[in-house]
């Protein structure tokens, strides 16, 4: 007897996760693996939450820490720090299906940087590979 069930279920794909099998199905990277120039100066490819926030935060903690010292310094740093600021948001947009110009919310006075951190940050990557390049998560 053969197995050729018509009512059988078919098979559930395998990009089909829930958000709680999310941290099963990345690829990871150990630290050393991570390749800091490409992190933070290059526009193209994808980036997942993890190293979003890993990079976003540390520099902004830059930032922070230069606003103690003196506010004008804090000035320049920002400045300085923007280009890999726009790199990380944009590959991290890359990485939801967006373009990456959203970016540029962090160039808005006041809580520019809260609205990037929160769109780049809470959701959960695209599954699939986009035309920003192959997805990051285990198929």
């Amino acid at each position: 007897m053969t197995d050729d069930n018509p009512y059988k279920s078919p098979a559930t794909p395998p990009y089909d996760v829930t958000p709680g099998q999310v941290a099963d199905r990345i690829k990871r990277k150990t630290p050393l693996e991570v390749d800091i120039f490409t992190l933070f100066f290059r526009f193209s490819g994808r980036i997942g939450r993890r190293q979003f926030l890993t990079g976003y935060l540390f520099t902004l903690s830059i930032i922070s820490i230069a606003a103690f010292i003196d506010i004008i310094l804090a000035a320049y740093i920002k400045l300085l720090l923007l280009y890999p600021l726009f790199a990380l948001s944009t590959k991290r947009y890359h990485d939801l299906g967006k373009a990456g110009w959203a970016g540029l919310f962090q160039l808005l006075p006041g809580f520019g940087w809260l609205i990037v951190l929160a769109g780049c940050g809470l959701p959960i990557g695209d599954f699939h590979d986009n035309q920003y390049g192959e997805s990051i998560y285990r198929k």
